[in-house]
């Protein structure tokens, strides 16, 4: 959440609990910690009970704001998972204007269907999975088509090998692959219901296809498009992405990575995230909608990655969607064969997880108030699953079961939380920091050599 202050400059604002008591109270805080405004919610309705006298915002304006920021944290809530910091773009250096090169082209529906038959077209089938169009509506578009009525403007973007991701437009092209296979027939027409109602596109197994005159003019179909040149950088086409996508509700960050990822690394997480062992550690806590799963996964190739080439964590760049995004273009080529030690690392981060903390605490941020048997369990704290996965995914679920005994971890790492103020802060506010997840790390290193037995 952005806001504005009295010097004329503005400040980004993250939603967290308060971690002091169990009041309910949302803190919107910045990078450095400092309460800006605090929130009381009672029966799902907000209430400011505290605002810094520095911010210069309009009553009604603050209002939006922070009813919409309210609903985007229980969301986030609901996926499982407790809500991140967002990266200051002011901080990221932006690109040259000069690096973008669109060029609009025209392609026919044959042509389209055809390189998506040949895969020089990306449809990503996992991409918006959960996005999907009723059969009317479905209908409606194909009418659109045969009545000659132009469709909205697509946008692709194209690879250095001439192969094709589609940037905006993936909904109306699977409709139209599907309708060209024959999927499903037409329905619910308003103009040609008499002519083409419960037709589908050719006679097949005692299907009725189209009548020539659409047929014909269905495959000559042209539609504009607007082509990402692959010489724009792709910090370029994620930008376009987020500006441009038309899908219904605004895409997140990793929904946007996993249509611009290679195939390799997504079926990598879908693999990982399948995981019945990431299932269990994490309680069943983190939900596949909007791909949390699959993020939180691609968090820990990112960090193992960096503790594989003797890096740890200093060496990361303190930006943790500029990281995740500059990961998924570094093995965009990069074969599936290739990543699969990931998801082994990380099936054995998550047997030894479950084992150490048990399912209902791991990757949790407790006290020991919270391993009373009528505590509320806490989300998933994503600086821990991030530091606790990594570190364990070096450990032998065997060696590691032989010589400890189950949640072996749990009672000192309540403890360690509830003690270490720092540790707390660094798991509560800034949590993608560099500085902050350092930290994390180094205090999970220092509990792990000191309660596990080698």
């Amino acid at each position: 959440m952005e806001i504005s202050l009295k010097n004329n400059q503005s400040i980004i604002l993250n939603a967290v609990k308060n971690p002091s008591n169990d009041s309910g109270d949302i803190l919107l805080k910045d990078e450095n910690g400092k309460d800006w405004i605090i929130i009381k919610v009672e029966n799902n309705e907000t209430s400011i009970i505290f605002q810094d006298e520095e911010i210069f915002e309009k009553k009604e304006v603050l209002r939006e704001k922070i009813d919409a920021t309210f609903i985007d944290f229980i969301e986030s809530e609901q996926q499982g998972t407790e809500k991140t910091d967002i990266d200051n773009e002011s901080d990221i250096q932006p690109f040259d204007p000069e690096d973008i090169k669109v060029h609009a082209k025209q392609f026919s529906l044959r042509l389209v269907y055809d390189m998506i038959k040949d895969e020089d077209i990306d449809l990503s089938p996992d991409f918006q999975r959960n996005v999907v169009w009723t059969s009317n509506q479905k209908s409606r578009l194909i009418e659109s088509v045969l009545l000659r009525i132009p469709l909205p403007m697509f946008y692709f973007a194209e690879e250095s090998d001439g192969r094709i991701t589609i940037v905006d437009g993936l909904q109306r092209l699977t409709t139209i692959k599907e309708f060209m296979e024959n999927k499903f027939p037409l329905k619910g027409l308003e103009y040609l219901d008499e002519t083409c109602g419960g037709k589908y596109f050719t006679n097949e197994r005692g299907k009725k296809g189209l009548d020539k005159k659409y047929f014909r003019w269905f495959n000559q179909t042209q539609f504009s498009v607007n082509v990402i040149d692959p010489s724009s950088p792709p910090k370029v086409k994620y930008d376009i992405f987020r500006r441009i996508n038309t899908g219904g509700k605004p895409l997140n960050n990793q929904e946007i990575r996993n249509c611009l990822a290679g195939k390799g690394l997504r079926q990598t997480l879908r693999d990982m995230a399948d995981l019945k062992e990431f299932k269990t550690a994490t309680n069943y806590s983190i939900r596949s909608r909007r791909m949390d799963d699959q993020e939180i996964a691609l968090r820990f190739i990112l960090f193992r990655e960096l503790f594989d080439k003797n890096e740890n964590v200093e060496a990361y760049s303190g930006y943790m969607e500029a990281s995740l995004n500059d990961l998924t273009e570094k093995v965009r080529t990069t074969e599936l064969s290739n990543l699969k030690h990931h998801t082994e690392n990380f099936k054995k981060a998550m047997i030894n997880a479950e084992y150490l903390f048990g399912s209902r605490y791991a990757f949790r941020k407790i006290r020991t108030k919270d391993l009373e048997p009528e505590a509320r369990k806490q989300l998933i704290n994503k600086a821990l699953f991030v530091a606790c996965s990594v570190l364990l995914s070096y450990k032998d679920p065997n060696i590691i079961q032989q010589k400890n005994e189950e949640s072996t971890l749990l009672k000192p790492l309540a403890n360690l939380i509830e003690n270490d103020q720092n540790l707390l802060d660094s798991l509560s506010y800034g949590t993608n920091s560099r500085n902050n997840l350092i930290y994390v790390f180094e205090k999970i290193q220092e509990l792990i050599d000191s309660n596990l037995k080698k």
